[in-house]
């Protein structure tokens, strides 16, 4: 999905500003998100990640590289996208080994609770998409802020928005359980929350999108956010540029 400028009066996520995007796209064409539920229920009909209970959501990746369904596959495409696809019936991947994973590698799939980030609104929304009737037809507009991810089994992930996809109709809040599917990076910990031998000033493990892979997340069906950690709090945004 390109980013581009909104001409709607919407008003964007508050403090998305240098640490999250605002895109602007074109509702798949018709057919898209019937291959794209095809692609899917052939690949895990009963164990995937993704809502298959709300096609919808499906909207924001049928142009991807996950699925290019807007466009009938070959048998070669097919192959890669089932390849692909198989990762959204996965397990997710221990904290201590995403932690320990080289930058660049992926995707991986992690799974835990969000939270905003030092500083910002803690009720706020942090992801959310919307569908709207633009002059040229149906159109997509996706808003995101980066967040932390409080991994089931460990420690905090920062979350990388930049370039990825909500897979949900309903947006995404501090204390939701999600499904996120990525790549490893890693950058300042500015948040204080990394376990480093230095403290703050170190690093902490991230998780963004890959040269031709968005990184995806997913709300976790069935899980209640009423055991999200809270984040301790300090002044300033947890990360920079």
């Amino acid at each position: 999905m390109d980013e581009a400028p909104d001409e709607a009066s919407d008003e964007a996520l508050p403090e998305a500003v240098g640490e999250g995007f605002r895109s602007v796209s074109k509702f798949p064409a018709p057919g898209a998100l019937s291959r794209a539920r095809a692609m899917l229920l052939e690949i895990a009909p009963a164990g995937l990640a993704i809502p298959l209970d709300d096609w919808a959501a499906l909207a924001c990746i049928c142009d991807t590289a996950w699925l290019e369904a807007s466009r009938r596959p070959s048998h070669a495409t097919a192959r890669i996208a089932r390849r692909r696809l198989r990762l959204l019936a996965s397990g997710p991947t221990p904290f201590a080994v995403f932690a320990g994973t080289r930058a660049g590698e992926g995707p991986l799939h992690l799974r835990g609770t969000c939270a905003a980030l030092p500083g910002h609104d803690p009720g706020g929304q942090l992801w959310r998409v919307e569908a709207r009737d633009g002059a040229d037809g149906r159109i997509l507009i996706e808003e995101a802020r980066d967040f932390l991810l409080a991994v089931e089994d460990g420690g905090y992930v920062y979350v990388l928005s930049k370039g990825g996809h909500l897979v949900s109709t309903a947006p995404l809040r501090p204390g939701d359980a999600v499904s996120v599917f990525g790549f490893a990076d890693q950058v300042p910990d500015r948040t204080g929350l990394a376990s480093t031998p230095h403290g703050r000033g170190g690093v902490m493990p991230a998780i963004r999108s890959g040269g031709e892979l968005p990184l995806l997340l997913t709300h976790v069906r069935g899980e209640s956010a009423s055991s999200a950690r809270r984040v301790p709090s300090r002044e300033g945004p947890g990360r920079e540029g």
